[in-house]
């Protein structure tokens, strides 16, 4: 191209970069980074779906997310943990039976390891991540965003609907509030 038809050109191409810079931002996860999408995350062989968070007792500070995890590919991938804007900290669980046959939570430490061709539910009563100290009352029409974070450095972002418990309306559609009180989850309510 000669002098004049390339200068013609250069707004058009800073427009698109523009533009390109712009569709990155607006993806942008809260520590500035530009993380994969719950479908880019396929081209890793990352699966997800069925995301949603429980919606806590009035008056709760905890509450649980839950989502089903699926590895297609060839080689192990372990959740490291999971990040919310929500909630002060946010930790992988699981629930067991202890010595006595006491169903009791603890935290997963070492992650969530899924091996390939595995899928792994979390899931109410079994594996799942606990939102810790609340910073505002969650209700049926909140979406909770989720960061993940893999142990190869991966993080995907994901939107989560908070749902009330399966089986069970929302208190307002019960005529009001629940209050529900379990000894052995007084402080994380699952």
């Amino acid at each position: 191209m000669t002098g004049p038809s390339w200068r013609r050109l250069l707004p058009v191409g800073l427009a698109i970069v523009a533009a390109a810079g712009a569709a990155r931002a607006q993806n942008a996860a809260p520590d500035g980074l530009s993380h994969p999408t719950v479908y880019e995350a396929q081209s890793f062989g990352i699966y997800l779906r069925d995301f949603r968070v429980r919606l806590p007792v009035t008056g709760a500070r905890t509450t649980a997310a839950y989502f089903v995890l699926e590895n297609r590919s060839d080689s192990v991938i372990r959740l490291a943990g999971v990040a919310s804007p929500v909630a002060e900290a946010t930790e992988l669980h699981e629930v067991i039976a202890d010595a006595d046959g006491v169903m009791r939570m603890r935290p997963l430490t070492t992650g969530i390891p899924v091996p390939p061709g595995g899928t792994e539910e979390l899931r109410p009563g079994g594996r799942h991540v606990m939102l810790i100290g609340l910073r505002d009352a969650l209700t049926s029409d909140t979406v909770v965003p989720l960061s993940l974070r893999f142990a190869d450095g991966l993080t995907v972002d994901v939107k989560a609907p908070v749902l009330p418990p399966e089986g069970r309306a929302p208190p307002e559609e019960r005529g009001g509030a629940h209050q529900h009180h379990d000894a052995t989850h007084e402080e994380h309510q699952e």
